[in-house]
């Protein structure tokens, strides 16, 4: 029996199944366009204006230094402590100030997780004042599943040579070997703030649009305007396949109208070079916020007129003199993937359609394609023709109905191998690429992409207790629990704050709270049961150093072995 299989890692998830068989070889072709791409983000520092410098190519996103009278200002840290390092010492290279502010534009992880090799003592924290709520939110219930997705649309399972760029920097730096370093903001605001830091006078603004606690960063007196990612060298990630909650685009057009209201002489977007020139800025700015205003009030005409999400797709075309812009070519975000959000956003899940009100399970839904086709066999010889002509949608949506019948069907597994990696060399956008060509590595070598970082202790310290509790509940296994009612409550000593679990029947409920009537009743220290839940610690010699007022520590261990982390799987593979 093994005890807590959960893990509840800052990013996602901290394990990885072993590759298991052939890895295919390397070096399959990309699209010229997304290759043309990288030299968007060549690794250098850009002196941008007099004390500015923007650290491009150095990971996902940007890191800008200002250097100031007597200390500096770093805006964004980067996606680990390796990256935020590796930039650091660039910056160092341009002045031994000592970093007096840092400012995050927002709470992604390729902007935050550099932090802790950034910071010395007295370093001040900016941020919006929703950003560190956002961050535990995001590292919550669904973290494990957003990271497999996040491997796949980054390509960090693929060989090199497969990722020329992913469509907003050369590279997501995540692997086994990386450290994470975020730091809670200590200064913290609504709507807008103005400070002076190392005499650099600035004013940051909230300007709502990737995620709802995106701020600009506006040096008035230089003209220079930092706006984290409102705005970079792509058609934007209105929405983002390793899943996000609904992004608003009325917010994100109108957000990219500050930049328009303020004119400044120089644009630093937290991903690709930045832009110089008050009339080519605004040029740009108003591509951008029309291509995307143009998707959110065409989506929005389509759904008043009863399309579904599909019909979408095919009246939402942006017009050729936006479809043209260098500043909205689909290599990270897709206007395609933008409708269909719109419509989800907006409606929830029910297209309107009757038939989708009571659908057909994937199972049973294969079963009939195949007793159309006149049996698996017939349905096997569609699947080869389809692919044998090009049509390698068709192929992939039939490979997919065959492996849900048949799981074992390995001529069905490899021919979706083979559509999918088709797929993924002719596509541009690079998440749309590297989520084709991941999966097909993962039916190929008997994997699932999952994320891989190194913890330590430092962690379980910066996430609250109330977030290992919620991911808890979400990892309870409802059939072996369906017979329980049992209460648990743990009183933390250390923190002043009690939880009570209470199994009932398929569902935990957690009250931050002792209630009466407790099955076990235990007594902790904060930082053993946070490092027991991130791998820290053994489960075993952990709960034995706690103290049972009520029942003992094989009780409780039994009691939270029907707490499971859910193993994720490829959607073919679902039962």
């Amino acid at each position: 029996m093994v005890l807590l299989a959960l893990i509840c890692a800052v990013l996602c998830s901290a394990g990885c199944s072993t590759v298991k068989g052939d890895r295919r070889p390397a070096a399959l072709k990309a699209e010229q366009k997304l290759v043309d791409h990288s030299r968007e983000f060549e690794k250098r520092i850009y002196p941008v204006a007099e004390g500015v410098y923007s650290a491009v190519g150095f990971g996902a996103a940007n890191s800008i230094l200002l250097k100031g009278r007597d200390g500096v200002i770093i805006i964004d840290t980067m996606e680990s402590n390796e990256e935020g390092r590796a930039v650091m010492e660039e910056f160092r290279k341009i002045t031994p100030l000592p970093v007096k502010a840092l400012i995050y534009t927002h709470f992604h992880a390729d902007h935050i997780n550099g932090a802790a090799v950034l910071v010395q003592e007295g370093t001040e924290i900016y941020a919006h004042e929703t950003l560190d709520g956002l961050v535990n939110r995001f590292n919550g219930e669904t973290s494990t599943i957003i990271g497999a997705r996040s491997m796949r649309m980054y390509g960090n399972y693929l060989d090199k040579k497969e990722v020329p760029n992913i469509g907003i920097g050369p590279f997501l730096g995540i692997d086994s070997q990386s450290t994470l370093g975020y730091l809670p903001p200590t200064k913290t605001f609504k709507d807008r703030l103005k400070a002076t830091v190392a005499g650099i006078d600035f004013e940051l603004i909230h300007a709502p649009g990737e995620t709802d606690d995106q701020i600009y960063v506006w040096l008035p007196d230089r003209r220079i305007l930092i706006c984290g990612d409102n705005l970079y060298k792509s058609f934007p990630n209105l929405y983002t396949i390793r899943g996000t909650w609904f992004r608003s685009l009325k917010n994100w057009y109108q957000s990219v109208d500050i930049i328009r209201d303020l004119r400044p002489d120089i644009l630093i977007p937290c991903h690709g070079r930045p832009i110089v020139g008050a009339e080519e800025i605004n040029r740009i700015a108003t591509d951008y916020r029309d291509a995307i205003q143009f998707v959110h009030d065409q989506s929005l005409r389509g759904i008043n007129q009863g399309m579904t999400a599909d019909d979408l797709v095919e009246l939402v075309k942006l017009p050729d003199h936006l479809a043209q812009s260098p500043y909205l070519q689909e290599f990270y975000g897709k206007v395609s993937w933008s409708a269909r959000s719109m419509f989800f956003g907006n409606l929830g899940w029910f297209s309107g359609d009757s038939a989708d009100l009571q659908p057909l399970s994937r199972k049973e839904e294969a079963k009939r394609m195949s007793e159309i086709a006149g049996g698996e066999d017939k349905l096997l010889e569609h699947l080869r023709r389809y692919l044998e002509k090009g049509d390698v949608q068709t192929a992939l949506k039939l490979s997919g109905h065959l492996l849900r019948l048949n799981p074992k069907n390995q001529e069905a597994r490899e021919m979706r191998v083979k559509a999918l990696t088709a797929l993924g060399e002719r596509e541009t956008n690079a998440p749309a690429r590297y989520y084709y060509l991941t999966e097909a590595e993962e039916l190929r070598s008997d994997f699932i992409a999952l994320t891989k970082v190194k913890l330590d202790s430092s962690l379980a310290d910066r996430l609250p207790l109330s977030l290992f509790f919620d991911f808890l509940a979400a990892g309870l296994d409802s059939k072996a629990s369906l017979t329980v009612n049992k209460k648990a409550g743990i009183q933390f000593r250390d923190k002043d704050e009690a939880y009570t679990i209470h199994i009932r029947r398929g569902v935990a409920e957690i009250r931050p709270r002792l209630l009466d009537d407790l099955d076990l009743l235990v007594y902790a220290e904060s930082k053993p049961w946070k490092e027991m839940f991130l791998n820290l610690r053994s489960p075993l010699t952990t709960l034995a150093g706690f103290e049972y007022k009520k029942g003992h520590t094989l009780e409780f261990m039994l009691f939270l072995n029907h707490f499971q982390r859910p193993k994720p799987k490829r959607a073919v593979d679902l039962e």
